[in-house]
């Protein structure tokens, strides 16, 4: 796994570990969530161990939890590092607990991480994506400098029906 730990006096992000599974499962089954996650349906227990065992196996996979000072878990950051030509970072998953959303929160993780990445793996470009239902999201990603690269028609399905993807990407 791609060790992640890095904040500031007020967020930081750290690799998960077992012991935070439970309220991850909580938010992966959250309807709210499910552009997020880009899973249609409900995640067990078992999937979700499973998933985080193989990332666990894997150098350039991260499952960095998104903390408070106070050492709440907040939040989730995930995603690959893909190396290349170049060093770019695709994020799958971005999930800030309601509460503690429009606070800043999300954008703020997203730049520790990449500037993160950054620093520790010279990556040049972060990529990602929306599904295109997801206004909230793709305004979310502009905001923070991202713009479309491409799409793909029909490529998941979600809340019951299928879904485009718009993709994202930022060059830095």
């Amino acid at each position: 796994m791609y060790i992640v730990s890095t904040g500031t006096n007020d967020v930081y992000l750290k690799n998960i570990n077992p012991a935070d599974f439970k309220i991850i499962l909580e938010w992966y089954n959250k309807e709210e969530f499910k552009y997020a996650t880009g899973i249609d349906g409900t995640l067990t227990l078992h999937q979700l161990a499973t998933m985080y065992k193989k990332i666990q196996q894997t150098p350039d996979h991260f499952f960095a939890g998104i903390f408070t000072a106070a050492g709440k878990m907040i939040g989730i950051l995930k995603g690959q590092l893909k190396y290349g030509r170049d060093c770019s970072v695709w994020i799958n998953t971005l999930i800030v607990e309601p509460d503690f959303q429009n606070k800043g929160y999300g954008t703020k993780v997203v730049k520790l991480f990449i500037n993160y990445a950054k620093l520790k793996s010279n990556i040049s470009k972060v990529y990602l994506s929306v599904a295109e239902h997801n206004v909230g999201g793709y305004r979310f990603w502009s905001r923070l400098g991202f713009v479309q690269y491409g799409r793909i028609d029909e490529c998941t399905r979600l809340k019951g029906e299928v879904q485009n993807a718009i993709i994202m990407h930022k060059i830095l």
